[in-house]
């Protein structure tokens, strides 16, 4: 009996030594695994699994688990790397997938987990024009936790004195300051990238990515992310992930160790970008010029991202389709749309919104004329045979007319032309309104510092055609010009130890309580206004810089007038819309509360806005 219990534990010990060396030599050799782990129940049943580890091609490869094929094991030219192609079936149960590798010397086990895909029916359904998105610098916030503003894990450490600098605001600021956003009424957020960073310097801002799957421990950690989202969504809330397919960090952990040397658009030596977006469009595009334009760098800390190799293709694909399943947000941004390979962005688009059909994802398409964005957001092929499947843009050409507009001697007229345009979109009503954003001076700075313009932009921003989306801090009067270190400006009352806290009326100007009165009324308003989230827009032509237009249902109408010059009119004569004012008698003026029983005429004085809610 004894003999029999020494055997039993020796045998114990040997598996037990066994199972810990496998333990070892996996995490010795393999040292990536991405993504590192997936679902069962999605749409697409194909997986790519990128492995790194020493010579990792050298192992043959198996497993066997109900469901789930190995299709085929692909080599690169580095030994280092493998890209594994499997196929899960519907009928595939979540659980551990036992990977074998073996070659002539070791043989090991890797577990890789499959999760039951979650059911998205408690998120909301994507992102649409009854939202008001709120863009975050998350560093220039608010610090919610001062433990990780610096971590060990990561080069740059805190310098709140340095404009370019780490300031330490993090996700749990975001979290903290919950009421102000609800307070203000903004329904999405939007962070700028939160994923690490691992720079010596400038790192702050996000779009230098050197882990497409971590959170940057000065930010917080994923969990603190989706905590956020669950957070966003019991509120009511909708969030937005900023993501990045153009360019990744020189910091990456790929860049020591390059899968294949056109993993990235290489030179000769470092070349920039030539930032000319239409060059992407353009139908007599020297090849010159379009090859800077979508393989040039950035900069020399933003290597360049090849997405016309398919393996890189196929994993930034996956990456955004594992933060929708991870996390839960409701939509994604996608910086520099028209600089990665436009195929590979096709079919981003379409892989998204096959597996997640609700899903909003806006391209960030900087140009100046709706023509140059209309080759994105269109209704089918191009005519040059490319279809985008881009439903949302980033209006810039409208943002343009509106500064255009509200800046110094400007007309209206500005905007009523650049509307006028709308016919070369394929969905306009989707397209992303904003009137300030971190890529530009503050808003109060390029209307040079006009308190009043900026409230009619606030009004347009907020009742025109599309989604509408407002920086933080302009709501407050922050006034900085570029460098960008300055636009992307610390919030006030976000750190301990600030002189005063933003957040909280006590803490603001009077001029600062006024302004964030005033769009949180229109902000409030706007929530139950179905007239604008579902409206048509009809618009009349601007006369002495007055704008007239209408957002209406079958059942309700809002009627919009921007005075834009420097003349009162105590008795604004409304006899000219009075076809789209035909069947109303009445209205309310949501900015000042008052009853409008008189719809012949209004007071309107100037550089003011009037939104009138009509009533039958």
């Amino acid at each position: 009996m004894k003999s029999y219990s020494k055997k039993v534990l020796l045998l114990f010990i040997i598996g037990l030594s066994t199972f810990f060396l496998s333990q070892g030599q996996q995490s010795e050799i393999l040292t990536h695994v991405e993504p590192p782990f997936w679902w069962t129940g999605m749409h697409n049943p194909d997986l790519q699994l990128l492995l790194h580890g020493e010579n990792i091609s050298s192992f043959d490869v198996s497993f066997q688990y109900q469901g789930v094929k190995l299709k085929s094991v692909s080599k690169v030219e580095n030994k280092n790397y493998l890209f594994l192609n499997l196929s899960i079936a519907k009928k595939a149960k979540p659980g551990i997938l036992s990977i074998t590798f073996t070659n002539k010397k070791k043989e090991f086990i890797y577990k890789y987990q499959l999760k039951q895909k979650e059911n998205r029916s408690h998120v909301g359904q994507g992102v649409t024009p009854a939202d008001v998105i709120y863009l975050i610098t998350p560093d220039r916030f608010a610090n919610g936790d001062i433990t990780n503003d610096t971590t060990e894990d990561t080069l740059e450490k805190l310098n709140r004195k340095n404009h370019d600098g780490r300031h330490g605001g993090d996700i749990k600021g975001v979290l903290d300051n919950f009421a102000y956003l609800e307070e203000l009424g903004v329904t999405t957020l939007w962070l700028n990238p939160f994923l690490e960073n691992d720079q010596p310097t400038y790192s702050y801002h996000g779009y230098a990515i050197s882990d497409f799957y971590k959170t940057d421990t000065r930010l917080g950690t994923n969990e603190d992310y989706k905590k956020l989202v669950d957070q966003s969504h019991k509120k009511g809330m909708k969030v937005i992930m900023d993501q990045v397919f153009n360019h990744c960090g020189s910091g990456h952990w790929w860049m020591n160790d390059l899968p294949s040397k056109d993993w990235l658009n290489q030179w000769d030596t470092f070349t920039r970008s030539n930032f000319t977006n239409i060059a992407t469009s353009d139908p007599y595009v020297s090849s010159s010029d379009f090859d800077l334009l979508t393989k040039g760098w950035f900069d020399i800390n933003m290597p360049d991202l090849n997405l016309e190799n398919d393996f890189l293709a196929t994993y930034m694909i996956q990456n955004s389709i594992w933060w929708v399943a991870y996390s839960g947000i409701d939509g994604i941004r996608l910086d520099t749309y028209p600089y990665p390979n436009k195929d590979a962005m096709s079919r981003w688009m379409k892989a998204l919104k096959d597996e997640y059909p609700d899903f909003y994802m806006v391209a960030e398409t900087w140009a100046e004329r709706a023509s140059y964005l209309s080759y994105w957001n269109n209704n089918g092929a191009n005519t040059d045979g490319y279809t985008s499947y881009v439903n949302s843009i980033s209006d810039y050409a409208l943002y343009y007319s509106m500064i255009r507009a509200f800046g110094k001697d400007g007309d209206v007229t500005e905007l009523y032309k650049t509307l006028a345009e709308d016919f070369v979109y394929g969905n306009p009503g989707n397209n992303k309104v904003f009137n300030g954003n971190h890529d530009v001076d503050r808003l109060l700075a390029l209307l040079n510092e006009d308190v009043e313009k900026l409230k009619l932009s606030m009004v347009f921003t907020l009742t025109t055609r599309g989604i509408p989306q407002i920086y933080y801090g302009d709501e407050i009067l922050m006034k900085n010009k570029r460098p960008d270190g300055k636009v992307r400006q610390d919030f006030p009352g976000g750190w301990k130890g600030d002189s005063r806290n933003a957040f909280t009326k006590q803490g603001r100007t009077k001029e600062e309580n006024d302004v964030f009165n005033y769009v949180k009324t229109i902000l409030n308003w706007r929530k139950n206004a179905t007239s604008i989230h579902q409206g048509k827009l009809t618009h009349y032509q601007p006369l002495d810089n007055v704008y007239v237009y209408f957002r209406y249902t079958d059942t309700e109408s809002s009627m919009i007038i921007i005075n834009n010059s420097d003349k009162d009119y105590p008795s604004f004569n409304l006899e000219r819309f009075q076809k789209s004012l035909d069947g109303f008698t009445k209205g309310k003026e949501i900015l000042t509360g008052k009853e409008l029983n008189n719809l012949q005429n209004v007071n309107l004085s100037k550089n003011t806005a009037l939104i009138i809610d009509l009533v039958k």
